[in-house]
């Protein structure tokens, strides 16, 4: 990567960002890969005819956006790495919390937003996507009682779904949320009966997305997840008024 008049072009205020929009460029147009190498820190002053601090800060920035990763001591440096959905998920959860958003205003989101992924996704699956949703589900006939398996299982099935929707910007919004209003993660715990249900609740599921049904998908994704609220509610009355809180 040598300098040309593009590569100055950082040169200005806030000089940091823009040496970072600099050496962001290759990663987001995949002329990097994750695990590639960037140059280390000399050399980029030189290269680029940027003070240390302009350096360090630029690399900070790229770190906190989760393009790459900065490894110390022999062979580190800065290394390329993409960005998780999960990312998004952290970042969003600390927004939430300081609006004062509570765990029952992102499953609200949920509701609306996932309805909508399974009847994109009834017109949009794959069969071998199908296949690892009936897999998902084996698992959990199979696995009775098994919190670990559940909880696997149960976040698996919703990602396949979001993934088979085909819109990227959805599915990275349903992650983030299913996240954040995962029952599992904030302690809930489901009987052997409860998980069963569960199980049903997505061959119904499956069903409908298998035979290409869109109004049917869309209307049992909302019966699943509303039985899930209601079963939080029941169960865990303080559950829904929780605040977000903040996670890294």
């Amino acid at each position: 990567m040598s300098t040309n008049i593009e590569d100055r072009s950082w040169r200005g205020p806030k000089a940091s960002q823009r040496l970072a929009q600099v050496l962001a460029r290759p990663i987001l147009t995949g002329a990097l890969r994750e695990g590639d190498r960037l140059p280390n820190e000399q050399e980029m002053m030189l290269r680029y005819e940027a003070g240390r601090p302009t350096v360090r800060e630029a690399l900070r920035l790229l770190e906190t956006r989760g393009l790459i990763t900065l490894k110390s001591g022999p062979g580190g440096g800065p290394i390329v790495r993409h960005p998780r959905k999960e990312s998004l998920g952290e970042s969003l959860s600390l927004l939430l919390q300081i609006e004062g958003a509570s765990f029952g205003d992102v499953a609200d989101a949920r509701r609306a937003l996932e309805p909508m992924l399974a009847r994109r996704a009834a017109e949009r699956i794959t069969p071998e996507q199908v296949v690892e949703l009936d897999e998902t589900v084996r698992l959990l006939r199979e696995n009775p009682g098994d919190q670990q398996v559940f909880a696997a299982q149960n976040q698996r099935f919703h990602a396949v779904v979001a993934e088979a929707a085909r819109s990227v910007v959805l599915d990275v919004f349903a992650s983030s949320l299913k996240a954040l209003a995962d029952g599992v993660r904030v302690g809930v715990t489901y009987s052997a009966r409860k998980q069963a249900a569960v199980a049903t609740a997505h061959e119904v599921i499956v069903a409908a997305l298998r035979t290409g049904d869109p109004d049917a998908a869309e209307t049992a994704m909302r019966e699943h997840l509303e039985e899930a609220e209601r079963y939080w509610r029941r169960r865990y009355p303080d559950l829904m008024g929780r605040p977000v809180e903040w996670t890294y």
